[in-house]
């Protein structure tokens, strides 16, 4: 009886860790899924009020929701209005964390940080860090090869 009390305790516990991974995981993939939709207000209401967006291109965070669906989200979705933005492999979690492999990937046919558009397909790789608190993201750091984005964007002669 004792190694049934046991067990059953035991599965209760694994259970609910179990579930408190699999809850950073569904909000990161529900952030991406609207990214996906190109809805930056439905992609915003998956970040914290005071969340800071660090892009390792830029060497600045940004902010606070408001200001990180303007600035990021907005500006990709504007920039690339037919973005893709998909985890590549398995992601590493656990209850308030979830780092993974990304590619983006769409055409730049729209204006990208005071730049025209280029019309130029773009495809590059990197890996996001997101710290998620209940239900909300908090922090995301994206790393990534910001010289090949560059490149990509070049105008075509």
């Amino acid at each position: 009886m004792k190694t049934l009390k046991i067990a059953v305790l035991s599965l209760v516990m694994f259970s609910g860790y179990s579930l408190a991974e699999s809850t950073s995981l569904n909000t990161v993939k529900a952030y991406m899924a609207a990214w996906n939709a190109h809805d930056a207000s439905r992609a915003a209401q998956y970040l914290a009020n005071d969340a800071v967006y660090y892009d390792a291109a830029a060497g600045e965070p940004i902010n606070g929701r408001d200001k990180a669906e303007k600035d990021v989200i907005g500006a990709f979705i504007k920039a690339v209005p037919d973005l893709s933005w998909k985890m590549i492999g398995k992601p590493v979690y656990d209850e308030d964390t979830v780092a993974f492999r990304w590619e983006f990937s769409g055409k730049n046919s729209g204006e990208w940080a005071g730049s025209p558009p280029t019309n130029n397909p773009i495809k590059f790789e990197g890996v996001s860090y997101i710290h998620v608190k209940a239900g909300k993201i908090t922090w995301q750091g994206d790393y990534y090869d910001s010289k090949k984005l560059d490149e990509e964007l070049k105008p075509v002669k």
